[in-house]
Parts: structure tokens; C-alpha cells; sequence
């Protein structure tokens, strides 16, 4: 299981289910008529004045501008990855592309050993729960993702070179999994979320997850910091040690993925 802290965990998880995160491909396969739908909505906000279709923004500055470039940007990645068939995962290139726009400088193809860095060795083991089974796939997605961006000429020209970036990722598997395993690197919502995964909650299950987080805050406040460290207090009031962070979602259950030939 993945998981990563983003947004509050019930909402993210009826949005994810309910369709509106899969790409194209995937939601076609489960229901064609919405998929229709989906790619005609998507190639109206791209459409120009002329009535033309345009090219993204790759350095979005607005929530709209973002959803065009990454629905785009993700849906051709997944085309090339099953054109040439490497494997990926369910959702291509998420990750990467929401932590580039949200975390680091907005723009999605422009891409330097700096950006790996703060992204695999500070946001990942930061956010993101991820199965020690599954930690050899999340560097070879980001090559298979600087590939695409390098083969389709859509790397932006000020990047490091990609044979830079793919050497650099190549050194980064020890630092990725020395980081990864540091719990002091934790965020709030990954150490709570760790947590309740380890009592067997459920995340994907809400009167399971209200259920811990009623039970959590009740605990005394020394085992409360115990698994988030010490709680923030404020000079106004005393403080309860009463804590509702971020959710970390569970992404879906992987299908059987494609390998690279």
C-alpha cells in the first residue's frame, strides 16, 4: 500500500473511488460513457479562441491552469509507457507532477537533481507510507518520467540534462531508503496514519478510521506525543493535546503491471 498526506483522508478517499483521480485509460475500462465525457471536458478548457486545441501551461499559476496541464501531462505519460511498455503503476506520474506544482516551483517539465532531491529525500519520507515491497518501484518511475519528458522533447530546455538525472537517480536509492525508514522525518499525519495502519485500521473504511481517531484522542497526552512527537501549543489557550492532521489516502490496489521490454 502507498499512501501520501494531502488532504483530509474521507474526501480524498470518495473522490479517488468514485473516479474523478483515475486517468483516462483506466476509468474507460470501468465506465466508458463517463470517460467520453471526461475527454470532451478536458479538451474544452483547452481549447483556444480559434477553436484550435493548445498546448498546456506547463508553469500553471492558477488550481484551473493545474488540472489541465496535469491531466494532460499524466495521460500522455501513460501512453508511453504502454506504448513502449514500461512498467507503472495505476496512476503515472501523480505523485511527481503534484509535488512539483504544489510543493516546489510549478513548473511540471522543468526538472533538476535539486527537484529529485527535495521530492525522494525530504517530501517522500516526509508524506508518503509506502510497502517495503514496494519501494523499488518509486525510482524507476521518476526515470521512466524524465525519459518520457526527454523523448517527447517536452523537457524544458533550462532542465539539468536527463542523462544527469537519470545518474543522479540511479545514486539515490540508498539515501531514498535510509530517509524513508527515519520515523524522526515523519510528518504528523504519516506517524498518526502509521499508527492506526498498525492497530488495523482500515483507511479506507470511515467508521473505522472516526473510531481510532475518537479513541486516539482520548489517550493521554504522553502517548499522544509519543507517536506525534510534541504537540504544537498555543500562548491563547491550554493546550489538549488534541490532534486531527492531514489524511494520508490509500491509493488503489495496483493492477498487474506492464514490463518494460
Amino acid at each position: 500500500m502507498v499512501v501520501t498526506v494531502t488532504v483530509p483522508l474521507w474526501d480524498w478517499y470518495k473522490y479517488r473511488v468514485e473516479g474523478a483521480e483515475q486517468n483516462t485509460t483506466g476509468l474507460a475500462r470501468a465506465n466508458p460513457a463517463a470517460a467520453i465525457q471526461r475527454v470532451r471536458r478536458h479538451a474544452r478548457m483547452r481549447m483556444g479562441e480559434d477553436g484550435r486545441m493548445r498546448e498546456p501551461d506547463w508553469e500553471p499559476e492558477t488550481e484551473k491552469g493545474y488540472e489541465v496541464a496535469r491531466v494532460e501531462l499524466k495521460n500522455r505519460f501513460a501512453a508511453w509507457c504502454a506504448d513502449n511498455g514500461t512498467e507503472i503503476d495505476a496512476d503515472p506520474g501523480e505523485t511527481l507532477i503534484h509535488y512539483k506544482w504544489g510543493y516546489l516551483d510549478r513548473r511540471m517539465t522543468r526538472w533538476t537533481s535539486g527537484d529529485l532531491d527535495e521530492i525522494y529525500l525530504e517530501l517522500h519520507p516526509a508524506k508518503m507510507i509506502i510497502g517495503e515491497d514496494e519501494l523499488d518501484g518509486v525510482l524507476p518511475e521518476a526515470k521512466a518520467f524524465i525519459t518520457f519528458l526527454a523523448e517527447t522533447g517536452l523537457l524544458d530546455p533550462t532542465s539539468d540534462p536527463a542523462d544527469v538525472l537519470l545518474e543522479h537517480l540511479d545514486g539515490m536509492d540508498g539515501p531514498f531508503r535510509k530517509n524513508m525508514a527515519d520515523t524522526s522525518r515523519y510528518s504528523f499525519g504519516k506517524r498518526l496514519w502509521s499508527t492506526a495502519m498498525s492497530e488495523g485500521v482500515q483507511l479506507d473504511d470511515e467508521q473505522a478510521v472516526n473510531a481510532f481517531m475518537q479513541d486516539f484522542n482520548r489517550r493521554p497526552v504522553s502517548e499522544r506525543e509519543r507517536v506525534l512527537g510534541r504537540l504544537p501549543t498555543s500562548p491563547n489557550r491550554k493546550a489538549t493535546g488534541r490532534f486531527t492532521p492531514p489524511g494520508t489516502p490509500p491509493r488503489p490496489k495496483q493492477p498487474a503491471k506492464r514490463r518494460r521490454r
